[in-house]
């Protein structure tokens, strides 16, 4: 059984990766309004792989986007024609200060209302934005569950999170020698809330850092986090599969629904 919270099918097979493994659990995640279509035909049914549609706020600065209420009106046309078991990825990004800030929220919570309205979790993607995340947070307008992606952040935006009910979720770079700030918060996240993934084709874990990731990959990542918490690798890996099953608000012996 692989796990993986978080990985890329498009993204992947433009570096060479086109298949997932046939005992994947995971989700395969949207990063802006209309690549479901593309994305599903790689989605294979027979393992528990889940599909998300958002727009993360990249898409600020794509040519096609016109404003959040076209966006909204693209992701409902993409749930109604596909289907989806979250929105996302979508949150703020401040290493490539894509559009303004303000721009960004917008964009951020018109996809929290969205999930809101679907009841669908979320998935939040922050890098180097851990006020406009922790503002957004905490506002009285964010009511949905789900999950902070790749988390990389100090143990306040986490306690922050798990108070607003959202699971974190650790990739490869928590392995990487210089990020002592995640793994202290990966040691202090309580086991019903972890999550692991992959970002794959991206954030490879040690040993097999600097080759494109897959899902695989993902166990490199577990036993680095069974080790730093003291757990034991297996109990380890089943409490994050329930809490992926938990998060997705899905029963695990169900295979979906999903993007179909």
């Amino acid at each position: 059984m692989i796990i993986d919270s978080h990985f890329h099918t498009l993204s992947m097979r433009r570096k060479g990766i086109e298949s997932l493994p046939s005992d994947l659990i995971g989700i395969d995640v949207g990063t802006d309004s209309g690549d479901a279509a593309e994305r599903l035909k790689f989605l294979p049914s027979s393992t528990k792989v889940f599909g998300s549609i958002g727009s993360g706020p990249w898409v600020l600065d794509s040519r096609t986007y016109e404003s959040p209420d076209r966006e909204r009106e693209k992701l409902l046309n993409d749930y109604k024609t596909y289907g989806a078991d979250a929105i996302g990825e979508c949150g703020f990004d401040n290493h490539w200060k894509y559009g303004s800030p303000e721009e960004q929220l917008k964009l951020f919570m018109m996809q929290v209302e969205l999930a809101s309205e679907l009841d669908l979790p979320i998935i939040i993607h922050t890098r180097d934005a851990d006020k406009e995340i922790l503002d957004a947070l905490c506002s009285s307008e964010f009511r949905c569950r789900g999950v902070m992606h790749c988390f990389s952040s100090d143990t306040r935006l986490m306690k922050a999170a798990l108070d607003k009910g959202l699971f974190i979720s650790f990739a490869g770079n928590v392995t990487y020698k210089s990020n002592e700030m995640i793994r202290e918060a990966a040691k202090a996240v309580p086991i019903d809330r972890i999550l692991y993934e992959t970002d794959s084709p991206y954030l490879a874990p040690v040993p097999m850092r600097g080759k494109p990731s897959n899902p695989a990959f993902t166990e490199y990542t577990l036993e680095f986090l069974a080790d730093l918490r003291n757990e034991d690798k297996d109990n380890l890996k089943m409490h994050v599969r329930d809490n992926l099953f938990r998060m997705l608000g899905r029963d695990d012996s169900v295979f979906g629904p999903r993007i179909s």
